[in-house]
């Protein structure tokens, strides 16, 4: 169902000049048709506004072009997208109404007022369910596991037993919350299991990606703050701490024991050793390893990571080392000329 031009500018508080006309989609600004609209937030795409066939685009308020098209500006034009995204796609549910006759729910488990619980999903006892909360096929939910309100938890994920989940909590396809910590103590001939007791605590507004693993601790609890979203593939390890509204692209690993501070932003691939802290809002480049403490704010990027700007010299004067080594070579050679002829 389409929306007005002038519909759009209402949702989003926008500054709008021009005719109104019918809008059937929200699009990308490289690919949308004469009846959808673009927005444009990365001044590196800016360009893209000279051929776009979108009939209208969604811009900063600071943005300017000679080219005739109906511009929306807004303070936040990827805030702005999300709202007009969400307008034209309604989130729908991920799962049917009811538990399904074919779920496995223990009789001392717990589930709250409008569920909407799948085939094949099992459910240990004393397990306690809020309300709302979405569960598809195959998922299996340990004992004494606690789940508040309003929480989506996709197929083939396995909470274990002990753990607690948060309210509004996603939990994406085959993820894993809860499994053993990595502990192991050597003795004279191999390795004995060191038993984890602990738990993991997921607390609200968190999102954890597709195949992820989260490790219950030794002792206590492996904790991710409120608003954290983890992405993809990542492995978490025993007794970590990730900090609220901390964000950790995909393939990231944190040893055990580390705690990430709030507010951090994480790339992809980043490996952590354990027994670290990582203060608040630090940034951290894709593919960094993280030896030692980092104190709030920094920017970090490298194996083994420094300051940014200082690896980013790092880069640079390695691609200039083919020809320093030859000039070191040259060198050496007019030196042993001058040698023999004393």
């Amino acid at each position: 169902m389409g929306m007005l031009l002038k519909e759009i500018a209402g949702l989003i508080g926008a500054e709008y000049e021009g005719m109104d006309m019918e809008i059937g989609d929200i699009a990308k600004i490289d690919s949308a048709a004469g009846n959808e609209i673009a927005f444009l937030h990365n001044p590196k795409y800016f360009h893209l506004i000279d051929a776009t066939r979108a009939a209208a685009v969604i811009v900063p308020k600071e943005f300017t072009t000679e080219r005739e098209i109906p511009l929306l500006k807004v303070e936040n034009p990827y805030q702005s997208f999300l709202k007009v995204l969400v307008a034209f796609h309604p989130v729908i549910p991920v799962a049917e109404k009811g538990i399904n006759k074919l779920a496995d729910i223990s009789g001392s488990a717990k589930i709250g007022n409008d569920p909407a619980v799948s085939a094949f999903v099992s459910v240990g006892a004393e397990t306690v369910i809020g309300d709302g909360v979405q569960i598809q096929p195959n998922v299996t939910i340990g004992q004494n596991v606690k789940i508040g309100n309003n929480v989506i938890i996709y197929s083939n994920v396995t909470i274990r037993e002990n753990c607690v989940i948060g309210n509004n909590v996603i939990i994406q396809n085959g993820a894993v919350i809860g499994s053993d910590g990595f502990g192991f103590a050597p003795n004279q001939s191999a390795y004995d299991k060191i038993p984890q007791v602990g738990n993991v605590v997921i607390e609200d507004d968190v999102e954890i990606g597709a195949n992820t693993c989260i490790d219950r601790a030794t002792l206590g609890s492996t904790i991710v703050r409120k608003g954290a979203k983890l992405d993809n593939l990542l492995q978490v390890a025993h007794n970590v701490e990730i900090g609220a509204n901390t964000v950790i692209a995909a393939q990231t690993g944190i040893s055990g024991s580390t705690k990430i501070g709030p507010h951090c932003m994480i790339g992809g691939q980043v490996g952590f050793v354990g027994h670290i802290n990582i203060g608040a809002g630090v940034m951290i480049g894709a593919q960094a390893g993280i030896a030692g403490n980092l104190k709030d704010g920094s920017v970090v990027t490298g194996t083994p990571c420094r300051e940014i700007a200082k690896q980013r010299k790092i880069d640079a004067s390695l691609g200039r080392l083919p020809d320093l080594i030859y000039k070191v070579k040259d060198i050496e050679k007019a030196v042993k000329k001058l040698e023999d002829k004393e």
